[in-house]
């Protein structure tokens, strides 16, 4: 009786904790959710760009790359418009949370600073890889970002895959991982994980990276050969599995 009694109080302040919560961030926590995504799919977007440029990035006997910063802004705001309906351009006029405004506008600037930075290893004709692919655009812009806010973003991978030791992922991302098995970028959808952890204290997002066929180049066949970089290739297949962008926003 007396363990049914305490069972009974235990379930009853669990209740009253998610109450007390759910009053005290109100929607916070929906808004700082909906952040996570939209900053997640600013940082894709950036390497989706870099990625549709990577033949001209790469190519040697070519001094004018003519991938500069204001292309490279011109085609992110593109391709975020196009996967998520806002326009960057017009912030302060979208229909955004009002706390991922300033944290867009920042990530668009640390993106931007990124490619900045390469230029003059762009026109370097002796240079067949020139350090600038998705992965490296991803992972300096991320620090970049994180640098100057209080969001953790980071591109990241099962352990398997990781190439780069700064994108070895937490114990919630290796958890992460395993719950995209099933997602494929074939089925044309990509599987988000959004929720909130620490007893709703904290916003969690990762959003999953398909092996396309431009990533099949330094990721594909055949398995063990040095790729550009000089990695060895992991011998994947388009649709498969090969990293995330994960983003945590602390609610206060």
């Amino acid at each position: 009786m007396k363990k049914h009694r305490f069972q009974l109080l235990v379930a009853m302040a669990l209740f009253t904790l998610a109450v007390l919560s759910s009053r005290l961030f109100g929607g916070q926590q929906e808004d700082a959710l909906e952040t996570a995504r939209l900053l997640a799919i600013l940082l894709d977007s950036g390497r989706v760009t870099v990625a549709k440029h990577q033949d001209l990035i790469n190519a040697q006997n070519q001094t004018d790359k003519k991938f500069t910063p204001e292309l490279f802004e011109q085609e992110v705001l593109a391709e975020f418009q196009r996967q998520t309906g806002v326009a960057l351009n017009s912030l302060e006029d979208a229909t955004v949370p009002a706390m991922a405004k300033p944290l867009l506008a920042q990530l668009l600037r640390d993106s931007i600073g990124t490619i900045h930075s390469y230029q003059p290893v762009l026109s370097l004709p002796a240079m067949r890889y020139k350090g600038l692919i998705p992965a490296t655009f991803g992972t300096e812009t991320a620090a970049r970002f994180q640098k100057f806010s209080q969001i953790y973003l980071k591109q990241t991978a099962p352990d398997h895959l990781v190439r780069n030791l700064k994108n070895k992922p937490d114990d919630y991302e290796t958890a992460a991982f395993g719950r995209f098995v099933d997602s494929s970028s074939a089925s044309g959808k990509r599987q988000l994980i959004s929720e909130l952890v620490d007893g709703g204290r904290s916003a969690r997002l990762m959003l999953p990276l398909y092996y396309e066929s431009s990533c099949l180049a330094c990721h594909g066949e055949p398995k063990g050969e040095r790729d550009i970089s000089g990695y060895a290739r992991e011998g994947g297949k388009e649709g498969d599995l090969g990293g995330a962008i994960s983003v945590m926003i602390p609610l206060k």
